[in-house]
């Protein structure tokens, strides 16, 4: 939502464009960096629900703060608070969601994955209905802080899965030993390094996309803002057709043949639309891209948890391993587009599917000859 906003927010509280990437980005991304491993680890010997619950709680008056800040200042803390408290709350829902269903783990992340996308596409049109009316970004966090303090409310009234019995015996010292011997064994595991590396992959051709795909739009095709709107958000609109497909094809196609293919296509459908000239063209492209690109991160994700049966929690918090990758890839980026243009960036986004591939192709080929040797 900050990110809708940022216009707004930095013609209201007169900051630089430095200082607004600092205010929305780099301090909240730093202090979910730091805080929601060891949030997530602890959740992973208590309630849940409390987490989940006391997260959306936090991120609702969070929220509401922000809305009220006075200052670049009050306004970073405020977004740092709502970034780690979203991050834990959400997070560890996932992890709820995944081990309540370990038999169709695929099936689960592809329906959260849909889920998400249609309110990546509400976001919008929320600030578009507040824009309408007159209202601005102060509006749109008291709206956020509502909805977010209403779900936990709900949340807290609702019993979860509790953590694997397994969870509280992993050490012989006491509690903290557990959780933090967990960690430690899993960021041995190559394995799971695999796919959480192929995780932070499948955050390529996402926002990264997005903001260089419009720049790129703009610049070299000479689109308008509203031809740029339709043209990204068929991206989203393949993206759900992707997961309908996905959600129908698990039933009878392996996941990580899914994988190999799904990313292969995405491979070629990028490629060409990197090379798109015309408008329609490039929307015509980018809704392929969309329904290629879209199953990719359910299929890994499921696949990271499976590495770990009942320790989510440690999954998604060894997941920050690669956080600071996450924080650096934007002003990277930025610096390749300020030297060789936008599209010098968006080629660079082709490493999602391309990588996904050679994963995938990799890991299955160590099954089979895994499986032949017993």
């Amino acid at each position: 939502m900050p990110a809708l906003g940022a216009p707004d927010i930095q013609h209201g509280l007169g900051a630089t464009y430095e200082l607004t990437a600092w205010v929305l980005l780099l301090v909240p991304g730093v202090a979910a960096l730091v805080l929601e491993p060891v949030i997530l680890l602890r959740a992973d010997r208590a309630p849940r629900r409390w987490f989940v619950a006391g997260g959306l709680g936090a991120m609702g008056l969070a929220a509401w703060v922000a809305a009220a800040a006075p200052g670049p200042i009050v306004l970073s803390a405020a977004i740092s608070l709502a970034w780690v408290a979203s991050g834990t709350a959400v997070g560890l829902a996932q992890v709820v969601l995944v081990e309540t269903y370990a038999g169709g783990r695929e099936r689960a992340m592809t329906r959260w994955a849909m889920l998400g996308m249609l309110g990546d596409l509400a976001a919008p049109a929320v600030f578009v209905a507040l824009a309408a009316i007159g209202l601005g970004w102060r509006a749109a966090f008291v709206g956020v802080g509502a909805l977010a303090l209403a779900f936990a409310i709900a949340l807290a009234r609702h019993a979860m899965p509790a953590p694997a019995a397994g969870a509280a015996e992993d050490g012989d010292d006491g509690p903290d030993v557990g959780v933090w011997a967990a960690l430690r064994d899993a960021l041995r595991d190559r394995r799971l390094l695999v796919w959480l590396a192929a995780l932070w992959l499948c955050e390529l051709l996402d926002e990264t996309l997005v903001v260089f795909g419009a720049l790129h739009l703009r610049d070299e095709l000479g689109v308008g803002a509203v031809g740029r709107s339709l043209i990204l958000g068929a991206d989203l609109c393949g993206g759900v057709l992707g997961l309908i497909v996905l959600d129908r094809l698990l039933a009878t196609v392996a996941p990580l043949r899914l994988l190999a293919a799904s990313a292969a296509a995405c491979a070629v459908a990028y490629a060409a639309w990197l090379g798109a000239r015309e408008p329609w063209l490039s929307a015509a492209l980018m809704f392929v891209v969309g329904a290629t690109s879209a199953p990719l991160y359910p299929l890994v994700a499921a696949q990271a948890y499976a590495t770990r049966p009942g320790r989510g929690a440690v999954v998604a918090a060894a997941g920050h391993l690669f956080t600071p990758l996450s924080l650096a890839l934007p002003w990277a980026l930025g610096a390749l587009a300020d030297h060789a243009g936008a599209h010098a960036a968006l080629v660079v986004l082709i490493a999602q599917p391309v990588g996904l591939v050679v994963i995938a192709l990799a890991l299955a080929r160590a099954r089979r000859v895994t499986a032949g040797g017993r």
